[in-house]
């Protein structure tokens, strides 16, 4: 006979169940407090319970507590298995400890306990998204020679690492190897290298392995489509892009809200807002829901075009569909207020966006600053960089370089030095972009020297110079005319591996051209295309300048005829160069 309301007493089972799901519900509080009531009711945990705890604080990012836990269980007699270790590793991995991780996997081997293919895998996966695709790929030699079988995942999480770091070539052999080991690649193993060729460039490749994946009987599904059209995008080929969209929908494949997001993206980069619009009225009409990304692209779209009345009018419409905002939308229109000059609009939609319970950012105030800057306003930006600091927000090493480059630009070098130091003071590390920036002020001061000593620090400090650091030197030796040393900058530059662009050799011919040396710079225009630089219509129109101020008119004109009969168009500055000199000589 059953006595009523005799107690039912939980078991470790029971226990470790909701242990469990407390614990993916991220209620560690909770789930720890029930642990904590186990022993006092007479239950013991086991190692399920300690799994789940275990995971728990790996995926809240407490790895440290996740380690001591493990340290706990074994203290008290507990075996850990191979799904413990794997957990730790996968969070270790997760944390970017991924030298942990590996110290883990060989201290569980040390300890007798057998790691399988998914614990390999997890550690092969850290080490990719640490861009340790050289290690990974030891580890999974490693993992072979020990007598564990690599699986589908894998292969795909390597192929995956191969491809992010631009290594397709190695990629596509390791598919080979795949399927010549009789292991059946899957829609995410082409997926991710038609994903890695559109991202190395080499959109064609990733179309003629789409239909490589088909002829073998592998469907692809819509992030197949959705990297492939991306690809073209970002290649500029919208027409393609659109090709293959419809190609997509006519095979019974329905694109989702990140295809449609990628072309209105390429359209609204291509300065083509209203096509954009229309593609995502042409969305909704199909029963896809547009998402705050959708919305934000628009507003960026419209911003650049100048169209800020439009760009408000979208940001208000979309609050009102219930759709929120977030930092990006605002930045978005901020961005835009003041590309038309309309900054003290900008700082009022900050204002709005505090008090709407959205947080700035760093690229917030670095909109802002960057344009006070342009407006020549560097009170005013100094003033903006002070109040965001006060208010908590990081500046980075963006929002230093800009302010660096406004002072330099409206001559005021000796601040900009001291902000150059006093970012370096406070941990920042300067870049090369904030390194020119301090260099053009110096040589807009005249400075050249000091400039010069500048690069040299630069390069002392391990910072690597570019194009733009010497180009931006070799400009301003030419304006002050010091042709000379200029083109000894230039084979300087050259003979320590940097390479130099169309706008170094530009900038060269022009010197030399106003400094009268035009034999010279037609040597330097030829020199430049036999090294396999093309000329542009500024490269052309300094040669063009230097000659008709020898007063050979004669020559400019065959040079222009030269330059249409390649293939390039001359411009107005052209023919003001021609003519202009020809009134004068008329």
């Amino acid at each position: 006979m059953v006595k009523h309301g005799c107690p039912c007493e939980p078991s470790v089972i029971t226990y470790s169940t909701l242990i469990d799901e407390l614990c993916k519900a991220g209620q560690l509080a909770k789930a720890f407090g029930l642990y904590r009531q186990m022993r006092p009711a007479g239950v013991i945990p086991d190692t399920k319970t300690y799994n789940s705890l275990i995971n728990g604080l790996c995926k809240n990012g407490e790895v440290t507590k996740a380690k001591e836990l493990l340290n706990e269980m074994i203290s008290k007699g507990y075996n850990p298995n191979v799904v413990t270790y794997t957990t730790l590793i996968d969070g270790l991995c997760k944390n970017g400890e991924v030298t942990k991780a590996k110290e883990l996997l060989n201290e569980m081997i040390s300890k007798g306990y057998n790691p399988n293919v998914v614990t390999y895998t997890t550690l092969i996966d850290g080490l990719c998204k640490n861009g340790e695709v050289t290690k990974a790929k030891e580890l999974m030699h490693e993992m072979i020679s020990k007598g564990y079988k690599p699986d589908v995942v894998t292969y795909n999480t390597l192929i995956d690492g191969l491809g992010k770091k631009g290594e397709v070539t190695k990629a596509k052999e390791l598919l080979n190897e795949m399927i010549s080991k009789g292991y059946n690649p899957n829609v995410m193993t082409y997926t991710t290298l038609i994903d890695g060729l559109c991202k190395n460039g080499e959109v064609t490749k990733a179309k003629e392995l789409l239909n490589e994946m088909i002829s073998e009987g592998c469907e692809p599904n819509v992030v197949t489509y959705n990297a492939l059209i991306d690809g073209l995008c970002k290649n500029g080929e919208i027409t393609k892009a659109k090709e293959l969209f419809n190609e997509m929908i006519s095979k019974g494949y329905n694109p989702n809200v990140v295809t449609y997001n990628t072309l209105i993206d390429l359209l609204c980069k291509k300065g083509e807002v209203t096509k954009a619009k229309e593609l995502m009225h042409e969305m909704i009409s199909k029963g896809y829901k547009p998402d705050v990304v959708t919305y934000n692209t628009l507003i960026d779209g419209l911003g650049k075009k100048g169209e800020i009345t439009k760009a408000k009018e979208l940001f208000y419409e979309m609050i009102s569909k219930g759709y929120k905002p977030d930092v990006v939308t605002y930045n978005a229109l901020m961005d835009g207020l003041c590309k038309q000059g309309e900054i003290t609009k900008a700082k009022e939609l900050l204002r709005e966006m505090i008090s709407n319970g959205y947080e700035p950012n760093v690229v917030t105030y670095t909109t802002l600053i960057d344009w006070l800057c342009k407006k020549g306003e560097i009170t005013k930006a100094k003033e903006l960089l002070h109040e965001m600091i006060s208010k908590g927000y990081k500046p980075d090493v963006v929002t230093y370089t800009t302010l660096i480059d406004g002072l330099g630009k409206k001559g005021e070098i000796t601040k900009a030095k001291e902000l150059f130091y006093e970012m370096i003071s406070k941990g920042y590390k300067p870049n090369v972009v904030t390194y020119n920036a301090l260099m053009d002020g110096l040589c807009k001061q005249g400075e050249i020297t000091k400039a010069k000593e500048l690069l040299r620090e630069m390069i002392s400090n391990g910072y690597e110079p570019n194009v733009v650091t010497y180009t931006t030197l070799i400009d301003w030796l030419c304006k002050k005319g010091e042709i000379t040393k200029a083109k000894e900058l230039l084979h300087e530059m050259t003979s320590k591996g940097y390479k130099s662009d169309v706008v170094t050799y530009t900038t060269l011919i022009d010197g030399l051209g106003k400094k009268g040396e035009i034999t010279k710079a037609k040597e330097l225009f030829y020199e430049m295309i036999s090294k396999g630089y093309k000329p542009n219509v500024v490269t052309y129109n300094a040669l063009m300048d230097g000659l008709c101020k020898q007063g050979e008119i004669t020559k400019a004109k065959e040079l222009l005829r030269e330059m249409i009969s390649n293939g390039y168009e001359p411009n107005v500055v052209t023919y003001t160069i021609l003519y202009g000199q020809s009134e004068q000589e008329g």
